[in-house]
């Protein structure tokens, strides 16, 4: 008799042919076949294994590995819990490892599939139920209660443990904890595998957790691209490869989702993905679009995220649905507690318990941060619609009002100008920083949020607050622009043309780090044509700073000038002090920029005095600063170092540490000290660096401290330096930057006799200056590749990277550095007896040589310098340059198919007769001689 508590819940059993039971478990589907009582061995006829398991091999090995026999040195994990959101794959996952235990012969007993339903609309299979089930499969007599049932099971697997036969249970979709206590071995030999949208805990649960997220987008595109093959070998989207990663972005990389979309492929062969890519792309109808049909059995991911939406506590629903009026990629705990306008603690229960139903991860745990997936965000998003305008908006405004005093706090903390007291929102500036690095995303969403759902005042005060921090970092600059265009449209459409000419300053000030200069000038010139409509003569002024910066960064000098002289007269006129001085600053940067030094010192030096007047220390110091940098650069040492030293004490005065370790870079800059001195020095500015999360500064003081250890002969030390700094550039997207710090780190690698490592870094940063179309730069790092490579004894290389810079050299028509190079390889082409004559020839050979479409300019500068040195009788530069030329030949050979033979044929003939003609064999041989009499080094 079946025990459950209903009986359509219980299990139907049918006597078969020796003593055996087929059992049909309810609802679930499944077969279990079981031997006569007298030999119990369980044995699952398991559902078959998934076709496509595309991107989930790291998992299914991570549990394979929970799963495999482990010896008593080792604690065995019994219980194994795979849990994520609806349809990310656990059952599919989970069925491949069993097959896969089963087939490496872990489990000799067999394995028990029990479908717990944790989800069906019908109900969920009840604990004893579920233990039943087992009691009826390892054949125990289903007439005892569930308690001797339970008991009567763990005799028996107990005795198949006892015999070395372990058996592998799969609970598949669990709903709570209770639903499979009942189940769990007791000997460590078994193994219970559990799948469940639920974080599956209790006290008498101990479970290994296994938490799975979608798949990565490499893994996402393979099951769609091999389900689509599966079908049709020969299907011709298969070549659509960014369609189909673009269609599987749209699925949020969602297991069933992609299997939906595949199949809704699979069935329309005539359907492109482009189409189906197009359909998806509506946020609003996209989750309408993931539903196949067949049979009149409807597989949809809405209907999935459906039934465990439904088992939430009502004001865990509303959560749920606030969570989507956050436009950013994750949520804090704080941001959450005001859009729900809940205490934060209660708040964290609430995530924590969307969490555990496997609608929310917090990622990293600990974080205090909460990300839901993209699919779930749209169904969130549509349950929203139903609730209303008025409570949305006030969720909304409560966010923004919690974002926006966290911003202005933040602000606070980066520049302390006052000597107020700080909010206390943040323990210092670098936790500020590391606050809104974090939020940058979400900010940035909020602010488009917020714009396009009229809150325009919203996103000025936003704009104006997040400006400073996303002007500190070049990679934050379209973000800059993006916002600030927002909140130009934001004051037309309020109607305020003073919040519109501000923005269009502030344009003008972000778009020259985005190389969009004439755009800046642009913006400031409307700013200015504003301001003089309305007869705003102050903001006048700030437009013609603005513009004259926005000059300065175009290159015109001149007018730029005439701007920042025009904007110091009218703010002279009217008494606007800070406008005064923000007038003489601009001034100043531009007559430092064009080298007109004196006139730049004295208005540096009025801008000093004018600040100080005004009691801006902060202004005034970074005025000091300039005029030591002007000062040194018109070779005043002494003053420059006596100015710095005055900046630093008024930042000491203050206790403002993150300018004291500026004004320290600028004076141990132009200081005299020992190497020794400079590293103690440069390590303390390191560590003041990192603690106020100034990294641009520890990048450039790291720079310093790996260029002063190198001098002192700490080679290793100065690797490690190099490479802190080179990890912030990367970090900050600072390409230029990183290239000057992988130079000195190649340098520093081969010194230290890493070579391997170095031609890495060499070759990284031959790619980074190829990037930018920086040529020369690339040239040079092919020299400085060319000498690591010859340390490392690989002459070919080397002799080939070299040839490439005298390559590019002699595209950029750089004669000088030609010659050089050609005097490293043997070539004397400059300072040496009758260098003009070897250089005509060497020109000679380049012009005359046959055109070829396959024959690369390397080829013919190989070619050259062959012709050269056996001319000249040095047998072994010919033979090295030869050597080189057969390699690249070679290559060529297997890149250019046919062609390429009848090419190097011509080539080889050309160069024997061009070579040898002329040559003195007796000279060659002396020359040889001599080579090799040489004492070498």
């Amino acid at each position: 008799m079946g025990i459950g508590r209903s009986r359509a819940a219980r299990s139907q059993a049918a006597t078969a042919s020796g003593h055996g039971h087929v059992i049909q478990v309810s609802g679930s589907g499944n077969t279990v076949c079981a031997a006569g009582p007298a030999d119990p061995a369980p044995m699952l006829r398991l559902p078959a294994e998934p076709a496509h398991l595309a991107g989930r091999e790291k998992e299914a090995e991570a549990v394979l590995a929970l799963l495999a026999p482990t010896s008593r040195a080792r604690a065995a994990t019994v219980v194994s819990v795979l849990s994520g959101l609806p349809g990310i794959g656990k059952t599919a996952l989970a069925l491949h490892v069993a097959h896969q235990a089963v087939a490496r012969g872990w489990f000799p007993g067999g394995a028990v599939f029990l479908h717990l339903r944790g989800h069906d609309p019908a109900g969920p299979v009840g604990a004893e139920e579920a233990v039943g089930t087992l009691a009826r499969v390892l054949c125990v007599d289903d007439a005892m209660t569930p308690d001797e049932q339970t008991g009567l099971c763990q005799a028996a697997l107990n005795r198949l443990a006892d015999e070395g036969r372990a058996v592998l249970l799969i609970a598949d979709d669990a709903s709570s904890a209770a639903q499979i206590e009942r189940l769990v071995p007791a000997r460590s030999e078994h193994r219970l595998l559990v799948t469940s949208r639920h974080l599956l805990t209790g006290p008498s649960l101990r479970a290994r957790l296994f938490g799975l997220d979608e798949l990565a987008p490499r893994g996402a595109a393979d099951l769609v691209a091999e389900t689509l093959r599966h079908a049709r070998p020969d299907d011709p989207r298969l070549q659509e490869a960014d369609a189909i990663a673009e269609l599987a972005g749209h699925c949020g990389h969602h297991p069933l989702a992609l299997q939906i979309a595949a199949s809704l492929l699979t069935t329309d062969p005539g359907r492109a993905v482009a189409a189906l890519v197009a359909e998806l792309a509506d946020a609003h109808t996209r989750l309408d679009v993931l539903s196949y049909e067949d049979g009149g059995h409807t597989t949809a991911v809405q209907a999935a995220f459906r039934l465990s939406y439904q088992r939430l506590l009502p004001h865990h629903r509303q959560l749920f649905r606030q969570f989507a009026l956050n436009p950013g990629p994750n949520t804090s705990t704080d941001a959450a507690a005001a859009l729900w306008g809940q205490p934060r603690a209660r708040t964290r229960n609430g995530l924590a318990a969307l969490a555990r139903a496997g609608l929310l991860a917090e990622q990293p745990v600990g974080s205090e941060r909460w990300r839901m997936h993209d699919l779930l965000r749209v169904y969130a998003a549509r349950l929203l619609e139903g609730d209303s305008a008025t409570w949305r908006s006030a969720a909304f405004s409560r966010l923004l009002k919690h974002c926006r005093k966290l911003v202005q706090a933040a602000n606070a903390h980066l520049h302390t100008y006052d000597d107020g007291p700080l909010p206390d929102d943040f323990r210092d500036r670098a936790h500020a920083v590391r606050w809104l690095e974090e939020e940058r995303a979400n900010l940035m969403a909020l602010i488009a949020r917020a714009a396009a759902t009229g809150h325009p005042r919203a996103v000025l005060d936003l704009q104006e607050r997040m400006r400073p921090f996303l002007l500190s970092r070049r990679s934050y600059a379209a973000d800059a622009v993006t916002v600030t265009r927002l909140a130009v449209d934001c004051a037309r459409e309020i109607g305020h043309p003073c919040c519109e000419a501000t923005a269009l300053n502030h344009l003008s000030q972000i778009l020259p780090d985005c190389g969009r200069v004439e755009e800046a000038v642009e913006a400031a010139s409307k700013s200015l044509d504003i301001s003089r409509t309305r007869g705003d003569r102050t903001r006048q002024a700030v437009a013609l700073t603005s513009l004259g910066a926005s000059l300065q960064r175009a290159e015109r000098y001149e007018d730029a000038v005439k701007a920042h002289t025009e904007s110091l007269v009218l703010s002279q006129e009217l008494g606007d002090q800070g406008c005064i001085g923000e007038a003489l600053m601009g001034l100043a940067d531009t007559l430092h920029e064009t080298h007109r030094y004196d006139e730049a010192t004295g208005v540096l030096t009025e801008s000093v005095r004018h600040f100080g007047a005004m009691g801006d220390w902060h202004a005034e110091g970074l005025q000091l600063m300039r005029l030591g940098d002007t000062l040194f650069a018109m070779k005043r040492s002494t003053e420059a170092v006596e100015t710095f030293r005055r900046a630093l004490a008024l930042y000491q005065e203050r206790g403002d540490e993150h300018h004291q370790a500026i004004a320290l870079q600028h004076l141990w800059s132009v200081s005299d000290m020992s190497a020794e001195e400079a590293v103690d020095n440069y390590q303390r500015l390191v560590a003041v660096c990192h603690k106020v999360c100034d990294r641009a500064l520890e990048s450039v003081a790291l720079n310093a401290l790996g260029d002063r250890l190198d001098q002192l002969g700490r080679y290793e030390e100065a690797v490690a330096a190099y490479r802190e700094a080179a990890a912030i550039h990367e970090e900050r997207d600072e390409e230029r930057l990183l290239v000057t710090v992988l130079k000195n780190l190649g340098i520093a690698l081969r010194t230290a006799g890493r070579i391997p490592e170095a031609v890495e870094v060499h070759e990284r940063e031959i790619e980074l200056a190829r990037a930018r179309g920086d040529r020369h730069k690339e040239a040079e790092a092919m020299e400085r590749l060319a000498v690591t490579l010859r340390c490392g004894r690989r002459r070919l290389e080397a002799l080939e990277a070299r040839v490439r810079a005298v390559g590019i050299y002699r595209e950029q028509q750089d004669t000088w550095c030609e010659e050089r190079a050609l005097g490293v390889l043997g070539l004397r082409v400059r300072d040496a007896p009758r260098a003009d004559r070897t250089k005509a020839g060497y020109n000679w050979v380049l012009t005359h040589l046959p055109p070829s479409d396959v024959v690369g300019q390397e080829d013919r500068i190989l070619i050259a310098l062959t012709v050269m040195h056996a001319r000249a009788g040095h047998v072994v530069a010919a033979l090295w340059s030869w050597a080189g030329l057969t390699k690249l030949m070679g290559r060529r050979l297997d890149e250019g198919g046919n062609q390429v033979p009848e090419q190097y044929l011509h080539t080889l003939m050309h160069l024997m007769k061009t070579a040898f003609f002329g040559v003195h064999p007796f000279q060659a041989l002396v020359s040889l001689r001599n080579r090799l009499r040489r004492p070498t080094t």
